[in-house]
Formats: C-alpha cells, structure tokens, sequence
C-alpha cells in the first residue's frame, strides 16, 4: 500500500503526504540502525561522517566527480571508518533502558541527518523531484539547516558524554 495515498485518504495534501512519509521513513531508519550501531559505535559514527566529509571533498580523483560516485565514496569512506576505529576508539553512550534507546535513536538521526544533508547538497533539486520534496530537500541543504545539521553531533556530544568524576 501507498503510503502518500493512505495519508491523502486521511485527508492529508499531497504535497505534505511526501513530507510525513520522509518523516516516517527517516525515524525508523533512525531507529533500526541505531541497534545496528549499538552504544559503543555510535560516537565513532558521528566523527566518521566529519572524516568520511573531509575525504571525499579532498579527493580530487576524476571517478568523484559524479554526484553518485561521491556519494558511493562518501558511505564507503563512513562504513570502512566505523569498522575500523570502533575496535581502536573505547567510548560509549551511557545509560540503560529507554533513555538509552532514546539517546541511541537521537544519535542515529544525528548521523543520518548530516549524512543526508552532504549528500543531497551534492545533487540538484531537478536530480531529486522523484525521490523527495522540495521542502524536504530544504531541510537539509537549506543555508541554516546545513550549519545546524554540521553543529548538531557536536551538541549531541556535549549532551550525551560520559561524566568521569
């Protein structure tokens, strides 16, 4: 079943049905990959995306020159990262029960977020039109979206760290 046509059935526009599905869609991807990750790679996730950012936007090789070849070299760049550094970076998220899975879910969104607002910062609007809205395109490529997407895991650390007493 189509989701924008159960949502437009509610009685809920068109338009705003592609945003709600994207919404929709970007928590729970937020939450499954969040148990994948677990607590003790999610840290590790957030530097990832700055390293993985810096790589490609250094890399002035002539296969990531396409939007898709940096974005395969991006997440290639994230993944390789993560597998790595994880087992050599000790930290963690504290905490245990729901406020765990809630901080891991948080995190998560943090990664996926700024994740997506460099990739689709690489393609144009017109590239687009038939995976999201504009509206959610300017969500996360927006001038102060892109600044609160590239501060948002460093507010996410500050919050979350482990308090060494």
């Amino acid at each position: 079943m189509n989701l924008n046509n159960l949502l437009g059935n509610i009685g809920i526009k068109s338009n705003l049905a592609g945003d709600v599905s994207f919404l929709i869609l970007f928590v729970l991807i937020s939450v499954v990959v969040s148990f994948v990750l677990g607590k003790h790679r999610i840290l590790v996730s957030l530097l990832g995306v700055y390293v993985a950012y810096a790589v490609v936007n250094l890399a002035n090789f002539d296969f990531v020159r396409e939007p898709q070849a940096k974005m395969l070299f991006f997440l290639t760049i994230l993944v390789g990262f993560i597998m790595i550094f994880s087992r050599i970076i000790r930290s963690s998220v504290s905490g245990h029960g729901p406020m765990l899975v809630v901080k891991l879910a948080v995190g998560t969104a943090v990664v996926i977020g700024l994740s997506l607002s460099i990739i689709l910062n690489w393609y144009s609007t017109k590239e687009l039109a038939d995976v999201i809205t504009p509206s959610v395109k300017a969500w996360f490529t927006g001038d102060f979206y892109k600044f609160a997407w590239g501060i948002a895991p460093l507010v996410y650390l500050g919050i979350v760290r482990k308090r060494i007493d």
